[in-house]
């Protein structure tokens, strides 16, 4: 077990929150695949106040998704206190602020990696979402806005002021949006800087990734985004791997490059996981989450996105490519994974 911010969790390897995709289902499944910690899609504070329609349908969770932290975005202090202290957000046992979050709209109107060009406004609105909750807050930063100026262990300094108790670093530059390298060593500054837990986020999608990731950043738990997309069996590998010390799977006690053995066990582990995992039996249960909150319409949509993930290193991969085009309603999305995906 791992103790985070209060919580005892089963595992410190996380699911990032991901906008459109860590909908309800897909929390559900990654969380009965071993996530220690799930995040939900990031939640307007001010929309929260609003009473925005969509909300419900982002706070919704499984009874499977036990542990899991709701995401808010916003950087005005009164409306992050006010969304921190509704009771709709009582099942959650952490609040964590969208401070990486680089689409223009979000960063024009001051929010997600916006707030990293105002430390002191990263004070104000942990601390108010901190007092408006009574709850652990944590924040997910990035490296900063410009690459030639990185921000991250200022910021991370001036939300633990404020009073995170725990935080996450994607270090990639808001300017790199998705591309690029993470760097890690990044991370590394922060977990030097802060006396709270770091999380790695970034560039983590196999064992491989995984291990050189925790040697370089040292931090406390790691998050998974992308490389968990169609792959929530990602996490019970990634969890097996950590039990590994870097002297088990680098060659020179630890600091030279890793073990063919330890390679083959992760390769190994990987494809029994990859094997065994029934894609369309995920795809029923995601869509059966998903319309306990959704119309019927939007369901479709959504799950238009998630079954190419699904469909990837599979016999049917474009076959599903090419019969999305023809998905309007959940029967035909059903019908999809039927025919390409069943075992």
């Amino acid at each position: 077990m791992f103790d985070f911010c209060g919580q005892n969790l089963k595992s410190r390897i996380f699911l990032a929150p991901l906008a459109g995709f860590t909908d309800a289902g897909f929390r559900a499944l990654c969380a009965e695949n071993g996530a220690g910690l799930t995040y939900t899609e990031m939640v307007s504070a001010k929309g929260m106040c609003y009473g925005n329609p969509g909300t419900e349908a982002l706070l919704y969770r499984d009874a499977s998704d036990r542990d899991c932290a709701v995401q808010l975005f916003g950087s005005e202090p009164e409306f992050m206190f006010r969304a921190a202290r509704d009771a709709r957000l009582s099942p959650f046992g952490i609040i964590d602020i969208n401070m990486g979050c680089p689409v223009k709209k979000v960063f024009s109107n001051g929010d997600g990696s916006a707030l990293m060009l105002r430390p002191e406004l990263i004070c104000d609105v942990v601390r108010a979402a901190a007092e408006g909750s009574g709850k652990p807050v944590t924040v997910k930063l990035r490296a900063g806005v410009r690459a030639d100026t990185p921000l991250a262990a200022e910021c991370a300094l001036a939300a633990v002021r404020g009073g995170a108790r725990a935080v996450t670093v994607h270090p990639r530059f808001r300017e790199q949006m998705y591309g690029g390298r993470a760097d890690h060593s990044l991370t590394a500054e922060v977990a030097r800087a802060v006396d709270v837990p770091v999380v790695a986020s970034g560039d983590i999608t196999d064992g491989e990734s995984f291990w050189r990731i925790r040697r370089e950043s040292r931090a406390d738990a790691f998050m998974i985004g992308r490389g968990a997309l169609g792959r929530p069996w990602i996490f019970r590998v990634l969890d097996r791997l950590d039990r590994l010390s870097d002297g088990d799977v680098f060659a020179d006690g630890g600091t030279g490059a890793p073990r063919e053995d330890a390679l083959r066990y992760a390769e190994e582990l990987t494809a029994e996981a990859r094997d065994n995992f029934d894609a369309y039996a995920a795809v029923q249960r995601h869509v059966d989450i998903l319309l306990r909150v959704l119309p019927e319409r939007s369901v479709a949509n959504s799950m238009k996105l998630h079954l190419c993930h699904y469909a990837k290193n599979t016999r049917g991969a474009k076959a599903v490519r090419l019969a999305i085009a023809s998905v309007h309603d959940v029967s035909d999305v059903l019908a999809v994974a039927r025919e390409h995906l069943s075992r």
